[in-house]
């Protein structure tokens, strides 16, 4: 399980020789010491895969008002360009989770560095084919599809690392998928201030390069890790329920899911036409860069080191204050009246979001059954990203009649619901088994 990384001493017994260059060694007992673990070579290049994509996040979404403005279209365009988007994405992500889970051949890396192929022919287009057009629309569709199920899969990846003792520090990489949003949301910003939107799809090309590197590295340490574990670590007992099944199964579970599409709809909001507020308050895309990149800062703290959270609280009793720390945050950004304040109200990003990503692998894993990991690590990203699609339609629209006040005051109420809807579906692990 991936959250054993943070909790769990591992001990490897019965000493060996290294093999491949020290990846792997029982007699070091690799894990059981928490600084070899978060500079271990699996941990760094879980950190090549984890940046990787959080990199091409910022370029698909962060930045997908810069790009699709810049060739014409408005904010209504931009809404359902991007709702498109995530639907595909949120589709793509359980089809290929539960591929995954019945079928024990079938490589992680295999299926990202498909999704990574196509993702270089789209930006390749994207990049030679800049206008308002159907083609240009339908490709950052298929883009951000092909992209966004890049996540759920490495989700995934981390759990069977785990399950084969890998000497993995998931929060750490985590946290480093933030600091490489920031360096690239920085970079970004002043690029694009200087030479325009077109920057965009070259840095996607380079984000791709840096996964298929991470990804063939991963593949040969899981493979590994699985050569020496005992079979009962990695062996999967029971066959992966259908999802009608699952949803039976995991009832409450489901139902804090179904909060989480409402709590992210403001959420995404903010990300998606963070452009439109920045300009309400004054600023530019530099400006935009900077407030992207220093919300990503406030999350690193909490992700790297969440393993030394209190221990008298249980996993969900932080997940159910991240979840009303949503609300909070949404609040802040809606009532901030200068870009300083705008700048302040983002440390609310850290007890929010950034505890709720790095908790909700462990949680998943601990209130559903292994047979089903994938499934519920692709179901839970892919909720996030029906929240997306939410909010680029109502956002889009929102933000051309209503202005940017109106539509955040607005997000505020939306979150509200969320978080009282995904706090009635949490429960604590022993409930989940009952």
């Amino acid at each position: 399980m991936c959250y054993d990384a943070f909790t769990v001493i591992l001990r490897r017994k019965g000493a060996s020789p290294c093999r491949h260059a020290g990846h792997f060694c029982q007699r070091t007992a690799w894990g059981s010491d928490h600084m070899k673990k978060k500079f271990s070579p699996v941990t760094l290049h879980y950190t090549l895969i984890t940046g990787g994509f959080w990199m091409a996040f910022c370029v698909v979404t962060a930045y997908a008002a810069v790009y699709l403005q810049g060739i014409g279209c408005s904010n209504q365009e931009l809404g359902l360009i991007l709702a498109l988007g995530n639907v595909g994405g949120a589709v793509l992500s359980p089809v290929l989770g539960a591929l995954i889970d019945r079928n024990r051949n079938v490589r992680h890396a295999a299926v990202i560095n498909v999704l990574l192929a196509v993702q270089v022919v789209l930006l390749v287009v994207l990049r030679v084919h800049p206008e308002r057009d159907l083609l240009n629309a339908a490709c950052y569709v298929l883009y951000m599809t092909a992209m966004m199920p890049v996540n759920a899969v490495n989700l995934d990846l981390c759990v069977r690392l785990e399950r084969a003792k890998a000497p993995l520090n998931f929060g750490f990489a985590r946290s480093m998928g933030s600091f490489s949003f920031m360096i690239l949301s920085t970079i970004l910003g002043v690029l694009i201030a200087r030479w325009g939107f077109l920057t965009l799809p070259f840095a996607g090309l380079g984000v791709v390069a840096l996964q298929f590197v991470g990804n063939r590295l991963i593949d040969r340490d899981l493979r590994e890790a699985e050569a020496l574990a005992p079979a009962a670590e990695t062996a999967i007992q029971e066959k992966s329920s259908s999802l009608v099944s699952f949803v039976k199964e995991n009832r409450m579970f489901c139902l804090m899911l179904f909060g989480t599409i409402i709590l992210f709809i403001p959420h995404n909001m903010d990300g998606n036409f963070l452009i439109n507020e920045i300009r309400n308050l004054g600023g530019d895309t530099a400006t935009m860069g900077l407030v992207a990149s220093f919300t990503a800062i406030t999350e690193i703290p909490v992700m790297m080191f969440s393993a030394k959270l209190p221990k008298k609280w249980e996993t969900v009793q932080y997940i159910r204050l991240s979840l009303v720390f949503f609300t909070v945050k949404i609040l802040a950004y809606a009532l901030a009246p200068n870009i300083p304040l705008f700048f302040a109200a983002r440390v609310l990003q850290a007890p929010s979001y950034a505890l709720y990503t790095v908790l909700i692998v462990r949680y998943a894993d601990s209130v559903v059954a292994r047979k089903d990991s994938a499934k519920a690590q692709s179901l839970a990203f892919s909720m996030t990203t029906i929240g997306s699609v939410l909010a680029s339609l109502i956002g889009g629209a929102m933000f051309d009649t209503a202005g940017v006040r109106a539509t955040m005051l607005t997000a505020v109420a939306i979150s509200a619901v969320g978080t009282v809807v995904a706090l009635l579906g949490t429960v604590s692990r022993s409930r989940a088994k009952q």
